[in-house]
């Protein structure tokens, strides 16, 4: 066996240096790359030997002219953990054109099954289909990094369309996804002693993965994922525009059934008018960033794979959000601290913003260097940056990185959601500014507060937008540090916002 081994790591080596696996990554990380590098060859080498065997092998079918994405893709393919990565980073445009137009192929695949095969696949799961009243006449729909997704007929479905999917694990996966996982932990581990070396961060790699390996363990746990799926139509009920499938009563922990969603990819929008693709990402903003973090609930659902493949534009012009096995929460003072932090750079209030990150950091920071990562911050915002969702997310990364914060695993998932999604919504639609609709869309939740407001004590944070009475008193009073004419603009849109909003 040790042999073995060895024989795959010495494979491994050659393959990688016949690739330059430096050229992917973007410029603006360059001091990253021998350590992206190393990571990449270090997973790879630690694969089970007949995979690494499969994969090589896989590897004699690529073109010979192929470059180094399009082999990286290839291994993707067959690599849960890895594709789901490509996913994430398929609309980054941090990356190559060419290589984001490669990865976009990770979002959803064909399949390679046919109907029989997933008949077959169907009834090795649920048993007899006759039984239960649905049959499989057409191929898979599409393959995801660890799902098929069969569609299926007949009088089980609710509603009387006669039409659904079923959701089943790709055979062998949750092998797979096991030894991955854990690899990636060792990894972390690795990444721990030598991020010197690396000239990386002091930032609790292991910890970390181990954090992100525990969400993305629930990616195979179907039957999770059916109550994250009912839990999130009733979140997103009063959202008309957006649709959320419904799961039928044959569902189980290993197959979702659920209701058939007719469309495409939210960024297929080449015959779509230019008005209709910048209300497409105004909506994707408005559902999957205002909506999570405005609302009242003490816990706070968010989706947290927002790849395109996930996002799709119905037929009649809803946006329809698939896929919620992986999934985030955000409490209620996760979402008073991010509040409190915009608030702190509206006000360039530094003490307001250090007690923010303290209260989402889980550790102790380095003190003078969050100190002069904030009066730097706000030395921007005094020129002119605008202390929206980008500032934030911006300022929270360097405060890990060169301050040592460290973030739960829910307010990590939620940062890379924003970044995924900035990507969706920029190839969607140029002219959708995410910063301007979440703007709006707070301004409209003061106003349905308004009524309500004068009852509320002046520091009670009770309110879906998270400020208080207090809060608003404190931004107005600082209205000639960050523009009279902005701040004049808030006090006068809240009574014309006053009004019903049109239905969503």
């Amino acid at each position: 066996m040790q042999v073995d081994e060895a024989d795959d790591a010495v494979a491994w080596s050659a393959f990688c240096e016949a690739l330059d696996f430096g050229a992917l990554v973007p410029e603006a990380y360059e001091a990253y790359r021998p350590a992206v590098i190393e990571g990449l060859i270090f997973f790879l080498k630690n694969l089970d030997g007949d995979r690494t065997a499969d994969l090589l092998a896989d590897q004699l079918l690529v073109p010979e002219e192929a470059g180094v994405a399009e082999r990286i893709v290839a291994i993707a393919r067959h690599c849960p953990a890895l594709h789901k990565m490509g996913q994430v980073l398929a609309r980054d445009h941090r990356l190559p054109p060419e290589f984001r137009a490669l990865l976009q192929k990770l979002e959803s695949m064909p399949s390679s099954l046919d109907t029989d095969e997933a008949r077959a696949l169907a009834e090795g799961e649920l048993g007899p289909l006759q039984e239960l009243g649905i049959r499989i006449d057409e191929p898979p729909l599409a393959e995801a990094s660890v799902a098929v997704v069969i569609p299926f007929s007949g009088e089980a479905v609710s509603g009387g369309n006669g039409r659904g999917v079923l959701k089943l694990l790709k055979p062998g996966v949750e092998k797979k996804l096991e030894e991955e996982l854990d690899i990636l932990q060792r990894l972390g581990a690795l990444l721990d002693e030598h991020c010197e070396a690396y000239h990386l961060p002091r930032i609790a790699y292991e910890e970390t993965f181990l954090d992100v390996r525990d969400l993305l363990a629930r990616e195979i746990q179907l039957d999770h994922e059916q109550t994250n799926m009912r839990q999130a139509r009733a979140a997103w009920a009063g959202l008309t525009s957006v649709v959320i499938p419904e799961v039928y009563p044959i569902s189980t922990p290993r197959v979702t059934a659920m209701q058939r969603i007719d469309g495409g990819k939210v960024t297929e929008t080449a015959t779509l008018p230019r008005r209709a693709r910048r209300r497409m990402g105004d909506l994707i903003v408005r559902a999957m960033i205002a909506q999570p973090l405005w609302s009242t609930g003490e816990v706070s659902l968010f989706h947290a794979d927002p790849h395109a493949g996930n996002l799709f534009r119905t037929n009649d012009g809803k946006l329809a959000i698939l896929d919620w096995s992986l999934v985030g929460s955000l409490s209620k003072q996760d979402r008073i601290a991010l509040t409190q932090l915009v608030l702190g750079g509206f006000t360039l209030d530094a003490s307001r913003a250090r007690a923010a990150i303290d209260a989402l950091s889980q550790s102790r920071s380095d003190t003078a260097a969050l100190d002069a990562l904030i009066a730097q911050r706000m030395g921007r915002l005094r020129e002119g940056e605008w202390p929206g969702i980008s500032w934030v997310t911006d300022l929270l990364d360097d405060a890990a990185t060169s301050a040592r914060c460290h973030f739960g695993a829910n307010l990590l998932m939620f940062r890379k959601a924003l970044q995924t999604l900035e990507g969706v919504v920029a190839d969607v639609s140029p002219d959708c500014k995410p910063g301007r609709v979440l703007t709006v869309s707070l301004l409209r939740m003061l106003a349905a507060e308004w009524g309500n407001r004068a009852f509320a004590f002046p520091s009670s944070r009770h309110f879906a937008t998270h400020l208080s009475n207090l809060d608003l008193t404190q931004l107005w009073a600082s209205s000639p540090l960050i523009g009279q004419r902005q701040l004049y603009g808030l006090g006068s849109a809240i009574p014309r916002l006053r009004r019903p909003a049109p239905a969503q």
